[in-house]
């Protein structure tokens, strides 16, 4: 997995924890666990879907993470909500390129 890329997202999680009125070591605290279940939960939708970047999928449930993390502090059910979305994305994008393959 790319090292940057999970850097940037520990980054971003951890400034909207302290947009909330989080202390920075707190807030880094729970940017680093929420993207460990992002990263589990990216590994998991990949394994069901063969062939898909797992980075790409990472990428996609962080940003619709951020959006939800604003408004939600639950990261257990943000992270159910992302991976079920995700998941399907993943399976529509599966049958898409199936049927429009060369």
């Amino acid at each position: 997995m790319n090292q940057d890329l999970i850097l940037q997202q520990i980054g971003q999680l951890s400034q909207i924890a302290r947009n909330k009125g989080k202390k920075e070591e707190d807030a880094a605290k729970e940017a680093f666990q929420f993207v460990d279940g992002l990263l589990t939960k990216a590994a998991v939708v990949a394994e069901k879907n063969p062939g898909s970047n797992k980075e790409l999928l990472f990428h996609q449930m962080s940003s619709q993470a951020f959006a939800l993390f604003h408004s939600n502090d639950n990261q257990e059910e943000i992270l159910e909500t992302v991976s079920k979305s995700v998941s399907t994305y993943a399976e529509m994008s599966k049958k898409l390129s199936e049927k429009f393959a060369v």
